[in-house]
């Protein structure tokens, strides 16, 4: 299938998840990422949460991190919708944030922070394949940012959904990712 279709596809499936389904998704999802070993990761860059498209809830996580890794640096973006670049930020404890047109919480007064210096990325996706490409919400903010990484950065992915055979429409600019942490399960793609 192509990019559009699957993007559909599973915007749909996930918008008709439950409350109920979404709070026992999370928790699946929270062990798996509890089960990887972040030790060797100094700077951790994730995305904070759209609750209104019924993504997964980070913080759990981002709390247990601050809890179970005191040395890790995490790092949350701010959207730029007229370049669509990410910019990088310290995400503190204590940090305030606000919420851009889109829903997306961003840091305010944050330190800024080098894309050279994340060693892991934790993207948002709908849905994935085999082969690491992802489907995102089409705008292409994370294939740029991936796309300026080291090359050994961590490229992870968090998704409600197993991956897919295949996506059919994939571009050069595409950056695939290496692990896709699911409720249950996590996977170990080609790309």
């Amino acid at each position: 299938m192509k990019k559009q279709e699957l993007r559909e596809i599973y915007k749909a499936r996930r918008n008709g998840l439950t409350a109920e389904q979404l709070t026992l998704l999370d928790e699946q999802l929270l062990e798996q990422l509890q089960q990887y070993d972040w030790s060797a990761v100094r700077y951790l860059h994730l995305y904070l949460s759209i609750e209104k498209f019924k993504e997964f809830n980070t913080w759990p996580f981002i709390k247990w991190i601050w809890q179970q890794y005191p040395e890790i640096t995490l790092v949350t973006s701010k959207s730029d919708f007229e370049t669509h670049q990410l910019h990088h930020y310290r995400l503190e404890k204590d940090g305030k944030l606000l919420s851009n047109s889109w829903g997306i919480p961003e840091p305010i007064d944050a330190e800024e922070v080098a894309v050279e210096l994340i060693d892991a990325v934790l993207t948002p996706l709908l849905v994935v394949d085999q082969h690491g490409n992802r489907v995102g919400y089409g705008k292409g903010f994370y294939d740029r940012f991936l796309a300026n990484c080291r090359p050994n950065v961590l490229k992870f992915g968090i998704s409600y959904f197993e991956p897919v055979p295949l996506i059919e429409d994939v571009n050069e600019w595409d950056v695939a990712i290496s692990r896709l942490f699911t409720p249950g399960k996590t996977f170990y793609l080609e790309g």
